[in-house]
């Protein structure tokens, strides 16, 4: 009763802990290495997982889904006497509400990429799979110049000591339309900015240098400014401010 508790996010130990490898049966970093090759064995994404051990020689990968279900997983290779199983249903309350309110958000999308985004995010938090979350991310950069920007899902990776696991964030956004067409106005002159690099110059490619495209490509630039968003912070990374910004496939969410 006396002892003093962990007070450092780490690897489980006598000074540290974290929530990504819960339980009262301590996971040393060695074993919480041998995971990676176990999911990668099954095409199964690390990101909205977390890892404990009921004993010396079982361990659970709790994934992150409103479906409920276990499955045992193949041993790592060099420790074949080891069992692992997979239950789904990790955070299931919670991504239950965040689906309905989803759904809910499908009949105000203004067109059929925002739907598709949604639905994704529905399938993603349903059944866990985290390919169809990259799908959603792909989606995403086709619906441009949207008045109201979003971002749901597993993507904080700062609390797991490995790296790999992530928290859940939420954001909404909407768009500043005097912003953006600033930022608009920056990217019709960019041909212009192009040419004043340093290293530009000479009698090829119209002025533009070796190190430049013959055709520049022009990214689609939205200025937003965050509505709300639901996420942990903690000392030592940046919450979330006014504005974040999110570059994929030539788009900048700014």
């Amino acid at each position: 009763m006396m002892a003093v508790p962990p007070y450092g996010l780490g690897f489980p130990s006598d000074t540290a802990q974290s929530a990504c490898y819960p339980g009262k049966v301590s996971i040393p970093r060695k074993e919480v290495e041998l995971m990676p090759l176990v999911l990668d064995s099954q095409a199964i994404f690390p990101e909205n997982t977390r890892i404990t051990k009921t004993s010396d020689a079982h361990f659970v990968v709790l994934q992150a889904s409103v479906e409920r279900g276990s499955q045992p997983l193949p041993a790592p290779a060099s420790q074949p006497e080891q069992q692992v199983t997979i239950e789904r249903d990790d955070h299931a309350e919670e991504l239950s509400k965040i689906c309905e309110n989803l759904e809910e958000a499908k009949k105000y999308a203004a067109n059929e990429e925002q739907r598709l985004l949604l639905s994704q995010y529905i399938e993603s938090f349903t059944t866990g799979s985290l390919e169809t979350y990259r799908e959603s991310q792909r989606t995403w950069p086709k619906d441009r110049n949207s008045s109201v920007e979003n971002s749901f899902g597993f993507v904080e990776p700062y609390r797991d000591p490995y790296r790999v696991r992530a928290e859940f964030q939420g954001v909404v956004a909407i768009q500043d339309p005097a912003e953006t067409r600033v930022l608009n106005k920056l990217v019709d002159e960019a041909d212009t900015f192009i040419r004043r690099l340093p290293w530009a110059g000479g009698k090829g490619n119209d002025g533009k240098g070796a190190f430049e495209k013959a055709l520049f490509e022009p990214p689609s630039l939205t200025s937003t400014h965050a509505l709300t968003g639901v996420r942990r912070r903690f000392k030592g990374v940046c919450g979330l401010g006014d504005r974040s910004l999110r570059v994929q496939r030539n788009f900048a969410w700014i």
